[in-house]
């Protein structure tokens, strides 16, 4: 009965593919559509001519006429002009209109994988699901319409080799340019000599050829790498079996894994960096462990420091506990989500579950799918569980959004990937499936209207994507819990970066860094959350020096003598207007009262009261800081922050100090 409701809603949608409807707001920038009233319209043809508009040509039958607009003259000023003209009876812009959706003629999306020892059909629903209440899939036709993948954005498959002599893989594989098939020569200088085809790959047998079996010694082909790879980007609308997301992106077979599917760390990271120097950008991990190992998490920075991105599987253990590369900061990390929407289960995939954690970025469909490898015959189609299958579903989407944007940043890819994800119960981020489940209509279509100053992003809506460029990092890596702290180097301006796990390491105060991310609101402070640091090695180390702040105004700008302090999201918001200096580093001394276990007041002489019956600034010190004994005079150096304490309407004042050397007693 599945089958049959699949069957008639791709008929159905192969029949609408074919109409356009308009998108909104699309128009073309310097046309307009005219028509004018019948008898009367002379005169108003010589005001439009004056006016420097010029007739290219009728639109069939219609009476309407399609006009070029002059430079000086933009479609909204010439429409708005036109509409008083009383011989005018039309004017309106030419409207762009779209196709709705692709739905390409593999027979296995159109009808599904036929399983003949169940007799069912399995369909690839993580592509196009139109049964239920809410979509769970990616909304691939929808994306289709806009593009299908560039040739320039080859996909790298990191893992057991793909079946390149399969018929829905084999036009796709990427071959080196700088090598020579067959010479036995390094042509392009990259350590590794090419095999009888032209690729050269990280392995013991120089051949990507995929050899995987399961690991129980019975021989049953696994083919994982096969796979991935048509999850990814298997040829479509070639009237074979199915379909992959981005069919129009080459496939990069990088063999590191040996017949049994383990391989060494070190071929694991030779094979990124590898894929890196190559230039290619999207690189698909389905592997996962639980430790923590150097070679890879240097590879993975690799990429992300040479503009890729390393699209990382989170495992299929059910734990919530870290796993690598997933949970490496310059990594993205997928897990598996099914037909409700939900993360994936053991009442799924019958055991284990999908990994989770606050490392997690999104979900992507990982039970029940089809793709270019069967345990039953050569060559042929299956399905599988697990997050190694969600994996390619995002990898696929990233190289859509690379062909379709090719000066696109890996930051801005990883921002628009998950600002754009369909949120998954819980509501919100959530360890369980991150931002939600990726949509590959939403991130082509949707537009990043960025800010790119930080004090256009205090204002901003959150949500808001963020692009700041050439900031200084007042922090350093690690010295305040899931927090850094960037401000201009003028010391004018400063925000907060929020981290749901450890901060970026490597980074150190003075460092000047790019950054992106989305407005979000931490504690009642303005932040830059899902932040993407990136250190900018063209510019030295400059340590910022603290702003001294008088009583009046550390952490209140020109409302010091407000209670709390104020920033965009304080009460009253009709008084929180303009930046200030939340987010600097600044100094203030004072008298130490009121010590407790992680922090103490500092009385500034304000004597603003933050709603505890204290006075003066609390700085919190966290428990690697130690605190100044009380009624000392102290003077400490710290970042200006606040948060909303429970059950107040107003944020109090917070300075951080950093290190132990930020607090200095007289």
């Amino acid at each position: 009965m599945l089958l049959n409701r699949f069957r008639a809603a791709v008929v159905v949608g192969i029949i609408i593919a074919g109409l356009a409807i308009p998108a909104c707001a699309e128009y073309a920038k310097d046309e307009i559509l005219i028509k004018y009233k019948q008898g009367i319209e002379t005169k108003a043809k010589q005001r439009v001519k004056a006016l420097g508009i010029s007739h290219m040509k009728d639109v069939g039958r219609t009476r309407m006429q399609r006009m070029k607009l002059p430079k000086s003259l933009s479609v909204e000023s010439a429409i708005a002009k036109l509409k008083k003209d009383p011989a005018v009876e039309y004017v309106g812009p030419n409207h762009i209109l779209r196709i709705t959706a692709v739905f390409p003629n593999d027979i296995i999306f159109q009808e599904g994988y036929y399983f003949w020892i169940y007799d069912e059909y399995v369909p690839q629903w993580g592509l196009y699901y139109p049964e239920a209440s809410r979509r769970p899939d990616i909304r691939a036709p929808e994306a289709w319409a806009i593009t299908t993948g560039s040739p320039s954005v080859p996909i790298a498959i990191i893992d057991t080799g793909v079946d390149y002599g399969h018929p829905d893989l084999a036009s796709k594989i990427w071959t080196n340019p700088g090598e020579i098939p067959n010479n036995g020569i390094d042509d392009d200088n990259n350590g590794f000599v090419d095999d009888t085809m032209g690729w050269d790959f990280v392995n013991w047998d120089n051949d990507p050829m995929d050899d995987n079996v399961d690991p129980y010694g019975m021989g049953i082909k696994m083919f994982h790498g096969t796979f991935m790879a048509g999850i990814a980007g298997a040829a479509t609308n070639n009237s074979i079996g199915m379909a992959g997301v981005a069919w129009g992106c080459p496939i990069v077979p990088i063999k590191v894994m040996a017949a049994d599917g383990s391989g060494l760390e070190s071929d694991v990271a030779a094979g990124v960096t590898y894929a890196v120097d190559l230039g290619i950008r999207v690189i698909n991990m389905s592997l996962a462990g639980p430790d923590d190992v150097q070679a890879l998490k240097d590879a993975v920075d690799y990429a992300w420091e040479n503009g890729a991105l390393c699209i990382c599987a989170s495992g299929n253990e059910n734990v919530s506990t870290d796993m690598y590369p997933a949970s490496y900061s310059s990594a993205l990390a997928v897990g598996a989500s099914n037909q409700n929407d939900s993360r994936c289960t053991a009442a799924d995939w019958g055991a284990g579950g999908s990994n989770y954690g606050p490392y997690l970025d999104v979900v992507a469909p990982g039970t029940m799918i089809v793709s270019t490898s069967s345990m039953l015959e050569d060559r042929d189609y299956f399905y599988s569980d697990g997050t190694s299958c969600s994996a390619p579903f995002v990898s696929g989407v990233a190289a859509l959004l690379w062909s379709a944007h090719p000066e696109w940043s890996n930051q801005k890819v990883f921002v628009q990937l998950t600002r754009t994800a369909d949120d998954c119960a819980p509501a919100g981020y959530d360890i369980y499936t991150g931002y939600g489940r990726v949509n590959a209509y939403r991130a082509l279509t949707e537009s990043i209207q960025e800010t790119g100053s930080i004090s256009a992003l205090k204002s901003a809506a959150a949500g808001t994507p963020v692009s700041l460029s050439g900031v200084v990092l007042s922090t350093a890596s690690g010295e305040i819990a899931n927090r850094l702290y960037v401000q201009n180097a003028d010391r004018s301006i400063g925000v907060m970066l929020y981290f749901s796990g450890s901060t970026p390491a490597g980074l150190a105060d003075g460092d000047f860094v790019d950054v992106t991310g989305s407005v979000g609101v931490v504690s009642g402070e303005v932040a830059i959350t899902s932040a993407a640091v990136t250190k900018r090695v063209d510019l030295a180390n400059a340590k910022p020096r603290p702003l001294g702040m008088n009583q009046k105004t550390i952490g209140g700008g020109a409302f010091g003598n407000q209670v709390g302090v104020v920033n965009q999201y304080s009460y009253p918001r009709e008084m929180a207007t303009g930046a200030n200096n939340i987010g600097l580093l600044v100094s203030a001394s004072g008298k130490v009262r009121h010590v407790g276990t992680d922090w103490f007041y500092l009385d500034d002489g304000s004597d603003l009261d933050d709603g505890t019956g204290n006075t003066g600034i609390y700085v919190y010190v966290g428990l690697s800081i130690v605190r100044p004994n009380i009624n000392r005079v102290a003077v400490v150096t710290g970042i200006s922050s606040c948060e909303i304490m429970s059950g107040s309407p107003v944020a109090r004042r917070v300075l951080r100090p950093r290190r132990q050397s930020d607090i200095k007693v007289l």
